[in-house]
């Protein structure tokens, strides 16, 4: 949808299986599996750090790289892409960038497409030596690759801490588009049912285990009586967690009896993305207690399929993305009484929340059209 008249080729893995049909692009599976999975990970493995490196013109490729090289350099020949020609890599690991890196150091061809890396979180460089890094920063300044974040927060933190030189701000949308979502319809009776989403696969680091919680507090801090607000939760539980979602069945039928205004519905993980997407449209407010530690830099597509959805966003404090949650469209929070706090006083002044979506969700397509120039530089 961004290069509406160029030609796509995606390039994959042998065994990687699409999850949709994908339509107006090129699939092919080319590159075999890496000999070796996890280095260069989250554990701090490293790709490569030969002491011999500063004094070698051309780095010797890895073994476990050697065959993936040797593909890409395959994929570039075959389809004769050129210097008008990129490369695109929409979340780049340790490993691609490692590949990128190698690909480029025994490249001869001067004629050949340059890449783009989008990085989305920290750790994706902080396992790698000082001595890659180095050559990572040969790449950069000879223009062969430019590096590319989602977040302001995470540009900032690889600039000041590794010393990176990030190209720019380089959005995707996920399940919502730009424009998709009427900005006018903002209709919502007061006496109607608040629907408050936990949606996607719940992880811990998402704060799926601070529902029960925050329904808790929900429960002790709702409004009691026929004629008040109702509010229901609205959660997608990942079925093989069975215990996480014991527990917050075992915490909603000890606490059901005070305040039956408020509810929790659970759903399947494991949907259609059209159901997915209705689900998201169908709810009122989206509710992310996601861990910090993991989300201050990086950003959440959920935040970003909210901002389209024209949806109230109730977060974690101190979650990246700030500039799509500063448009008076979202409440922050720490702890699981604030979170309720914060869901009530949307629920209540729901109208106004609403409104401020629509500004949310402009200045998020502003974003979009700022990364679709990225590919004309």
């Amino acid at each position: 949808m961004m290069l509406p008249d160029d030609r796509i080729i995606v390039l994959t893995r042998f065994d990687f299986a699409l999850a949709d049909q994908m339509t107006g692009v090129e699939i092919y599976p080319v590159f075999p599996l890496l000999a070796k999975s996890g280095v260069g990970d989250r554990q701090g493995n490293k790709p490569h750090d030969s002491s011999d490196d500063s004094v070698r013109s051309k780095p010797p490729v890895p073994e476990r790289y050697l065959s993936y090289v040797e593909a890409l350099s395959a994929a570039v020949r075959r389809f004769e892409a050129g210097p008008a020609d990129m490369l695109i890599v929409p979340s780049a690991g340790p490993d691609e960038i490692a590949v990128l890196v190698a690909f480029y150091e025994q490249l001869e061809d001067p004629q050949a497409p340059r890449a783009m890396l989008r990085l989305l979180s920290e750790d994706v460089v902080s396992g790698f030596p000082a001595s890659f890094m180095e050559r990572l920063h040969t790449c950069c300044r000879a223009g062969l690759l430019s590096l590319h974040t989602e977040t302001t927060e995470l540009r900032q933190r690889l600039e000041k801490q590794y010393g990176l030189a990030i190209a720019s701000q380089f959005n995707l949308p996920c399940t919502i588009f730009a424009d998709e979502v009427d900005h006018t319809s903002l209709s919502h009776n007061s006496h109607d049912e608040i629907k408050v989403g936990v949606l996607g696969r719940q992880r811990a680091e998402k704060g799926s285990y601070r529902i029960a919680g925050i329904l808790k507090h929900l429960r002790q801090l709702a409004p009691r009586g026929n004629g008040e607000q109702k509010i229901r939760i609205v959660y997608q539980a990942v079925r093989s967690k069975r215990m996480r979602r014991l527990m917050i069945e075992v915490a909603n039928r000890l606490s059901a009896g005070r305040n039956a205004n408020v509810t929790i519905q659970y759903l399947e993980s494991g949907m259609s993305k059209e159901r997915f997407r209705q689900l998201l449209l169908d709810v009122d407010i989206l509710l992310l207690p996601y861990d910090t530690k993991r989300y201050r830099y990086s950003g959440s597509g959920m935040i970003m399929d909210g901002v389209f959805a024209l949806k109230p966003i109730v977060h974690s404090r101190g979650m990246a993305m700030q500039e799509l949650l500063s448009h008076g469209n979202a409440e922050s929070a720490t702890s699981d009484r604030e979170f309720a706090e914060r869901i009530l006083k949307i629920a209540s002044n729901y109208y106004l929340y609403k409104q401020s979506t629509g500004a949310a969700a402009a200045y998020a397509g502003q974003l979009l059209d700022k990364s679709a120039e990225i590919f004309r530089i």
